[in-house]
């Protein structure tokens, strides 16, 4: 049995609503973490990355923000297993422009260290 709780990826989308309505917000920058604490003991971390059609219109630069969001990510991994405890987290990009991977990085890291 690892230590550490694995990192899957959020797809249901009836879970994906239920962090929206019932779920807490912690902002940084251009990312914001919306989250639910997990009803179950499971050890399991699920991640969704979003960007909004509103503020990036283009679907390729929508496309590169999540790569370079799940890039960092899987970067940050031990950070998240060590930080997060296990339930459901969705990461939003909420700027207009195509951010560089810099800030999100450092947003990244500021999100998950302020998460209680």
């Amino acid at each position: 049995m690892s230590e550490f709780p694995q990192i899957k990826k959020l797809k249901s989308k009836t879970l994906i609503d239920r962090v929206f309505k019932k779920g807490e917000k912690i902002q940084s920058g251009c990312l914001s973490l919306q989250y639910l604490k997990s009803e179950k003991v499971g050890r399991s971390i699920f991640i969704s990355v979003g960007v909004s059609k509103k503020e990036v219109r283009l679907a390729v630069n929508r496309n590169s923000i999540k790569r370079k969001i799940r890039a960092n990510i899987i970067t940050h991994q031990e950070l998240i297993k060590k930080k997060l405890i296990s339930g459901y987290f969705m990461i939003l990009y909420k700027e207009k422009k195509n951010g560089p991977s810099l800030s999100i990085s450092k947003n990244l890291v500021e999100i998950i260290e302020r998460f209680k």
